[in-house]
């Protein structure tokens, strides 16, 4: 299963991409961060490195569905209500782990 973080470099979205490299029956296909583009994740999140060779990519929401099935939110509070509405249109399954 092709699993993506939107809003990686966060606490929440280093956790998030330790547990999932970690899952047998995950491949992370996707990293956003638009701080961090094209940068390593591991540079941002030294414990994965020797774990990962993915670089973060910006955050288009529209982008992801074609990047991966399972999509984790992990943005501040509020940034996901102007693009969740988009990616339930096109059938992505998405969790959400932002804060209420």
């Amino acid at each position: 299963m092709r699993v993506g973080v939107f809003g990686a470099s966060g606490y929440v979205g280093g956790e998030l991409l330790r547990l999932l490299l970690l899952h047998p029956k995950v491949e992370v296909s996707a990293a956003t961060s638009n701080t961090y583009a094209d940068e390593y994740v591991y540079r941002v999140h030294p414990n994965l490195k020797g774990q990962t060779t993915l670089k973060f990519i910006k955050s288009d929401p529209f982008k992801m569905a074609d990047l991966c099935d399972v999509l984790f939110i992990s943005t501040p509070h509020g940034v996901s209500s102007s693009f969740m509405s988009h990616l339930m249109e096109v059938g992505l399954k998405v969790i959400d782990v932002t804060a209420l």
